[in-house]
C-alpha cells in the first residue's frame, strides 16, 4: 500500500464524504437507517489482486476468486462471492461515479472506499484499520 499526496487524500476524503452524506440522505428518505461513516488512513492499491490479498490478510474470506468485467469503468474488478466484490480504478472520477451509482441500486451496498479502490462487503467497518478508506452504506 502506498501513501499518496495530501491533495489526493483530501480529494478522495471529499468524494467519500459526499458519498456518505448522499447515503445518509438516501437512508433517511427511504425510511432505513444508515450507519455512520468510519474513516481510516488513505491508501491505494496497484491491482485488484493486491486489494484482494490485503482483504484476506485482514481476515476476509476469498475462497472462490473470479475476475469480473467492470462494465463502463476503467478498472479491474473481481469477486470472492456474491456479497464480496472489489475493484481498483485508474481514474478517481470513475471511482466517485461508481460509489454514486452503488447508492442508487435496488440492493443495499456496504462499501469501503479508498484512494483508487472500493470493496463491497457486509461488514466494511471491520476492514478500515487494515485497509484504510471510508465506509459508505
Amino acid at each position: 500500500m502506498n501513501q499518496v499526496s495530501g491533495s489526493s487524500m483530501r480529494r478522495v476524503k471529499g468524494i467519500a464524504l459526499a458519498a456518505s452524506v448522499g447515503a445518509l440522505l438516501a437512508g433517511c428518505s427511504g425510511g432505513g437507517e444508515s450507519a455512520p461513516s468510519v474513516t481510516g488512513a488513505a491508501t491505494e492499491f496497484s491491482t485488484v489482486e493486491e486489494l484482494r490479498d490485503a482483504y484476506v490478510a485482514a481476515g476476509g474470506t476469498c475462497e472462490a476468486w473470479e475476475e469480473i468485467d467492470p462494465g463502463d469503468y476503467d478498472a479491474t474488478a473481481g469477486r470472492c462471492s456474491d456479497s464480496v466484490v472489489m475493484a481498483v480504478y485508474a481514474n478517481p472520477d470513475e471511482l466517485a461515479a461508481a460509489v454514486d451509482r452503488s447508492q442508487n441500486l435496488a440492493v443495499q451496498t456496504h462499501l469501503l472506499v479508498g484512494e483508487n479502490w472500493l470493496l463491497n462487503v457486509d461488514n466494511p467497518q471491520d476492514f478500515v484499520e487494515a485497509l484504510g478508506g471510508t465506509t459508505v452504506s
